[in-house]
């Protein structure tokens, strides 16, 4: 039945395209039996990132707020020499930003565009993926089927020299229209669930190069635009996630302006923009203000910014431990061949912590519970390739945990932290959470992947042990100005 809810819900969040509201959301679901209380809805829906929040506590998904939207680009010199576009991350924040680029599907008067095959250097495949943030981009470029057996993951993510990208063939509309360097392709979301977009193209290579024309002028006053709203975003909400996630909010809150025939492109903005540019967050890219650096903290959250992590305040007052977590943790202790269930307690909460009595029986309780269901079905052969990453994983994300345990208690001065080095702890928090969500899968990985999370794991610790020293001292000046000499 929970299966089937979750498909019920996916389905809904990507294709209905109408304001609703919590209560529609729950009748949906009392529909099929499934009784959940409105504040666990609107939480949900407010954190999910398919929906965006509308006035009068109405909401709409992504699927809703983008099909029939407008956005551009113009095929590269190298693209058009093949007579093919790569659709990279040049369709952001419009569609699916999870369906890679290469599943997408191109119309052109009623018909696919034919798949193809582009062949270039890695400067430039990273370059097509930008976006994504160019920590990301090899890894995009690594999902793409083409390139399957480069063994890219394997190699640390390091891309050879020379590859090739899957793309959409331009020979229909290039016989069709004579389209040619200088012409654009106008792209109409069509279906956003599927990934369907509809190309028109836009001709401008037989008008005077010397003349700017209203087309020219109109896309230098778009660039303008999007930079003045992105400016006012920053203020408003800070760095989001990602810069799909920005670009998302900007574009939907001002799409009558910014989604219409007469628009840019993302790449277009990016060169153009005198104020706004790619920093560095941490170990990731955000769009900001150009040579500023990202902050974690700042007027947009700095009322409710007490923790800087999901799920402790829950985990301490009793509400449950994550499953993926406790999973994990017996798991390897079955990897370990120990038997005392009493020393999971002791690693899922930073040492920092008291548990009351009641509070600890109830975790012992649920420890006991969920260990007798892991013992019948492990197999510690089975395990041999996985164990020692878990572990590995499970060992960092205690040392994180800890670490952001002690600045919870300070969390009233985090503007007073070194910022990149807080966003870096974060970030490290967030994904060791993700490299032990798949371990409790039990999701298959080859050897390619279980190499690409051993490195990935490595750089972690390292970027963990080289912020460790800036962040105690910061916790140690903000802890000794707590203190008056009377």
């Amino acid at each position: 039945m929970v299966e089937g809810i979750e498909k019920l819900i996916t389905h809904f969040l990507r294709s209905y395209d109408k304001p609703f509201s919590a209560r529609d959301f729950s009748d949906l679901l009392s529909s099929f039996g499934e009784d959940v209380c409105m504040d666990e809805i609107v939480d949900f829906l407010d954190s999910d990132e398919r929906v965006f929040p509308l006035e009068k506590n109405l909401y709409i998904t992504k699927a809703g707020a983008f099909t029939g939207m407008f956005f551009s680009f113009e095929p590269t010199a190298q693209e058009l020499e093949q007579k093919l576009f790569v659709a990279g991350d040049r369709c952001l924040p419009f569609i699916d930003a999870e369906m890679h680029s290469c599943s997408l599907h191109f119309e052109y008067n009623g018909k696919n565009l034919s798949r193809a095959l582009f062949e270039t250097d890695c400067n430039t495949a990273r370059n097509m993926f930008t976006f994504f943030g160019d920590e990301y981009a090899s890894q995009y470029i690594a999902a793409d089927p083409v390139n399957a057996e480069l063994g890219i993951a394997g190699n640390n993510f390091e891309l050879p020299p020379k590859l090739m990208l899957s793309a959409f063939s331009l020979k229909k509309i290039i016989d069709d229209t004579g389209f040619t360097k200088g012409d654009r392709l106008l792209c109409q979301v069509l279906d956003w669930s599927k990934g369907v977009i509809r190309v028109f193209p836009v001709l401008n290579h037989n008008k005077n190069p010397f003349v700017k024309n209203s087309e020219t002028e109109d896309r230098l006053r778009w660039c303008r635009l999007l930079e003045e709203k992105l400016l006012k975003s920053f203020e408003k909400m800070g760095p989001c996630q990602t810069m799909e996630q920005q670009l998302s909010y900007v574009f939907y809150e001002n799409r009558f302006e910014l989604c219409s025939p007469d628009c840019g492109s993302i790449h277009e903005f990016l060169e153009n923009a005198e104020k706004v540019g790619m920093e560095l967050y941490g170990v990731e890219t955000r769009i900001w203000k150009k040579g500023e650096s990202v902050p974690v903290v700042g007027a947009w959250n700095r009322d409710q910014c007490s923790s800087i992590t999901a799920g402790m305040a829950d985990m301490v007052s009793g509400v449950g431990l994550p499953d993926f977590l406790l999973d994990c943790l017996i798991e390897d202790q079955l990897y370990e061949k120990k038997e005392d269930l009493s020393l999971i307690l002791n690693k899922i909460f930073p040492r920092a912590v008291a548990l009351d009595a009641d509070r600890e029986k109830f975790f012992q309780l649920q420890i006991m519970n969920r260990s007798a269901i892991l013992r019948k079905h492990y197999n510690w052969f089975a395990d041999f390739a996985i164990g020692p990453l878990r572990h590995q994983a499970l060992e960092l994300y205690s040392k994180v945990e800890d670490l952001v345990y002690e600045i919870e208690a300070v969390s009233d001065q985090l503007e007073m932290f070194p910022q990149q080095e807080l966003a870096i702890l974060a970030q490290l928090f967030v994904h060791t959470r993700r490299i032990l969500e798949l371990f409790a899968s039990n999701e298959d990985c080859g050897d390619e992947e279980n190499t690409a999370l051993r490195m990935s794991l490595e750089g972690m610790e390292y970027n963990f042990d080289e912020i460790k020293g800036q962040l105690k001292s910061a916790i140690d000046r903000s802890q000794a100005g707590k203190f008056k000499v009377i």
